[in-house]
């Protein structure tokens, strides 16, 4: 019976050595990052990291002094960016675990999608950014596409190219733009502001050709052609996240869980079938939090809902907010804010007791515990009223 034992125990002992070996991973920790008017740079990290680090997050959104435009097709002088550099390198980093260097997407150099030369100073110039964020030890790169500038994303109706052939094209530096940034590192996050979530109104248009003719005529129609590129060319330890900016705006749960829905299913519209399985396992849907926009910062005050709730009100919006959030967030959460900063101590009363109540209740597996819909209804009836009396 012993011998028996014995070996039904060898027999079994690989088999839980495999199943450990293929059990499947831990889901990603939530992770909340901060950006703002208050973003820094590498010398004021490096300075303040200490005191920085005591604030609520996961990390920061910083970016290099002058150096910072994906687009910039002028030369970036590697030595003239040292002084930077080395500060980078000297920052203790503890707590803030993931941090992200930030790129800008205006146009502001003209660049052509069609020029190959200036795409070599380009790319040169995105290996260098990468670099600077391992040197950092970042674990990737913020890329803003808004245009800020001459907007790099609208199809203009060249007469000389098609949308198509412009669209490949734009694909094609898509493609470069990730491999610049995977050279230097190969496991990089890539959050993005807008992705293909961006375009929700075409995504349900059963007829493609009707699809891309009202894609064409969109403003930022380019744009998801430059991610299709970028997944394509992606490194198997890339991970690309929609940081989904609407979120900003939110009043309710439920909306945070149908952008989820829309950045994960609805968005697959515009992305080729062929890379719809490489989608699955490197995309990530992120979210956004706006503190001005709940916390009454925003001028005029009188255009904000925010402005017609009391003080508590507010913080238990903003709490809401980061819960759900960071609830229906694969791994990134990113909060934005203006006319306040963080690292100078800046803030509205209340609002990093709110960031911490809204993350340890996550980290605990708990509920909110409270619902925000009957302070956001009557704040609502007190701005559309006091609309009413300013057009009288």
């Amino acid at each position: 019976m012993n011998r028996m034992l014995l070996t039904l125990t060898a027999l079994l002992l690989p088999l839980a050595a495999l199943h450990a070996e293929t059990a499947a991973p831990q889901r990603p920790v939530k992770k909340l990052i901060e950006y703002g008017w208050d973003v820094p740079y590498p010398d004021q990290v490096r300075k303040e990291i200490g005191s920085m680090e005591k604030k609520p997050f996961d990390g920061i959104i910083f970016r290099l002094r002058e150096w910072n435009h994906a687009f910039d097709p002028r030369p970036w002088d590697k030595a003239s960016l040292k002084p930077q550099l080395d500060d980078l390198a000297a920052i203790d980093w503890k707590s803030f675990t993931d941090n992200f260097l930030c790129l800008y997407a205006a146009n502001n150099w003209k660049m052509d999608w069609f020029d190959d030369e200036q795409w070599k100073n380009i790319e040169a110039n995105l290996r260098l950014s990468a670099e600077a964020a391992r040197i950092g030890r970042c674990v990737g790169l913020v890329f803003d596409p808004e245009p800020y500038g001459d907007n790099p994303w609208a199809y203009t109706g060249n007469k000389n190219r098609s949308f198509a052939e412009v669209e490949a094209q734009v694909r094609k530096r898509g493609e470069q733009f990730i491999e610049a940034i995977q050279s230097q590192l190969p496991e990089a996050r890539v959050l993005t502001f807008f992705h293909q979530s961006l375009f929700d109104a075409l995504l349900d248009m059963p007829d493609a050709n009707e699809r891309q003719l009202e894609l064409s005529k969109q403003d930022w129609g380019l744009l998801s052609a430059f991610w299709n590129g970028a997944l394509e060319a992606a490194a198997p330890g890339v991970r690309i996240i929609d940081g989904y900016e609407p979120a900003y705006y939110f009043t309710r749960r439920e909306p945070f869980f149908r952008a989820y829905h829309l950045i994960r299913q609805r968005s697959l519209s515009l992305v080729p079938p062929e890379l719809r399985a490489k989608h699955a396992v490197q995309f990530q849907a992120g979210m956004a939090l706006y503190v001005n926009q709940v916390l009454a910062l925003r001028q005029p005050p009188d255009k904000y809902l925010s402005t017609y709730l009391a003080p508590q009100e507010r913080l238990r919006w903003f709490e809401h907010n980061v819960y759900h959030a960071l609830a229906a967030s694969d791994e990134y959460v990113w909060c934005y804010s203006e006319r306040m900063n963080w690292w100078q101590g800046q803030i509205p009363d209340g609002a990093e007791a709110a960031v911490r109540s809204a993350r340890k209740k996550i980290a605990d597996g708990r509920p909110l515990g409270f619902d925000i819909a009957e302070s956001i209804a009557e704040g609502q009836k007190k701005m559309n009223e006091a609309a009413k009396a300013a057009t009288k």
